[in-house]
């Protein structure tokens, strides 16, 4: 059985430091899980549960401006495409390209968009208390939410127009 302790971790992303809880002494093929927080919470709300999920590879995140981790630039949006960015950004950092998804209330909604969005980054899905809203069909949201990512990622590292 892996151990249960959590310990702090940083990442670095490009959109700032991120911060987050990580299993100690897990096995090196556990499943990974990024766990990800409700609205104005943070990692440490997954310590209650972590006991009972000791044979996996789990790493709670604070998304930005939540916790320890950086906060966003003035001006910038929380929205949920910048938060599956944030995710997507933090997994990156791990070195992880599949992984599965752990998400309460606020975190919920982002995992299953990034779900929905990402097919082939996430293997499993578990929402509790999920919040979130669609404004069309899934399918739609998907391919939004897909395209939004997509455009985000491409614009990072472009240099901007001189005049």
């Amino acid at each position: 059985m892996s151990g249960t302790t959590l310990e702090e971790i940083v990442l670095e992303t490009p959109l700032g430091r991120m911060a987050g809880l990580r299993r100690a002494g897990h096995d090196a093929d556990a499943p990974r899980v990024l766990a990800l927080h409700g609205w104005l919470d943070n990692a440490a709300s997954f310590l209650p549960i972590a006991p009972l999920l000791p044979d996996i590879e789990l790493v709670a995140l604070d998304l930005p401006g939540h916790g320890l981790s950086a906060h966003l630039a003035a001006g910038a949006d929380y929205s949920f495409p910048g938060a599956v960015n944030a995710v997507l950004d933090a997994a990156d950092a791990l070195g992880w390209s599949r992984f599965s998804l752990l998400g309460h209330s606020m975190g919920a909604g982002i995992a299953s968009l990034l779900a929905a969005a990402c097919p082939d980054r996430v293997e499993r899905l578990v929402a509790i208390e999920a919040l979130g809203a669609l404004a069309e069909s899934p399918d739609q949201t998907a391919s939004r939410m897909r395209d939004a990512i997509t455009a985000s990622r491409a614009l990072r590292g472009k240099s901007l127009r001189v005049f």
